[in-house]
């Protein structure tokens, strides 16, 4: 015969378990995948919380809580920064249906929205509006920003050559960063490197 301590117990660990997931997060879960691409400018960094995600081409994870205060930094070696700031979302509707038919337990009687008080404080809700320039859906889980970068005015007063070796300083510093932050690899690093040396 099982105890009352055991059955408290177990109680605690299945309500734990309800409470740990529901709908949203399991479907879609708290954060999204954002695939970024700066159109006609392959060499440009892509940054994100400070951080340099990819060159040209990122993918990151995003809060979709904070899909409507996200901030995309692009900059080309050689040229200004850009900022491209999103601030726009939108409800997933669905999610709502599914967590209340899903995720609604009982206690005492009383119905309780086990899963609509984890998909709110998650922010599983919300994922980014298409209806913002250069975002557009892949999936549930995955979107992507066409960024259009203008950082680099068609008449940059520098030389072609001053433009080729500053472009050149500025891009290994920029490999050497990733390097070090662990996004890429030492063999991807170096394969890179070579590329630009050899230009």
């Amino acid at each position: 015969m099982i105890n009352n301590k055991l059955k408290t117990k177990l109680a605690l660990l299945f309500l734990s378990s309800i409470l740990l997931s529901s709908c949203g997060v399991i479907i879609g879960g708290s954060r999204y995948h954002a695939h970024v691409t700066v159109e006609n400018h392959p060499d440009a960094v892509i940054t994100y919380e400070g951080k340099a995600k990819g060159i040209g081409q990122a993918d990151f994870l995003v809060p979709r809580i904070d899909a409507d205060f996200l901030t995309i930094k692009v900059k080309e070696p050689g040229c200004d920064e850009q900022a491209f700031d999103f601030t726009e979302k939108s409800f997933r509707g669905w999610t709502l249906v599914g967590t209340i038919v899903t995720w609604t337990g009982t206690i005492g009687g009383i119905p309780v929205p086990w899963g609509l008080i984890v998909d709110g404080a998650s922010g599983s809700f919300w994922k980014p509006s298409v209806h913002e320039s250069g975002v557009s859906k892949i999936d549930y889980k995955n979107f992507h920003y066409n960024l259009n970068y203008t950082g680099c005015p068609d008449n940059y007063k520098e030389s072609p050559t001053e433009i080729i070796i500053k472009s050149k300083a500025e891009r290994l510093t920029q490999l050497k960063k990733l390097l070090d932050e662990g996004i890429l690899t030492q063999e991807e690093f170096d394969a890179e490197k070579k590329k630009i040396l050899a230009e």
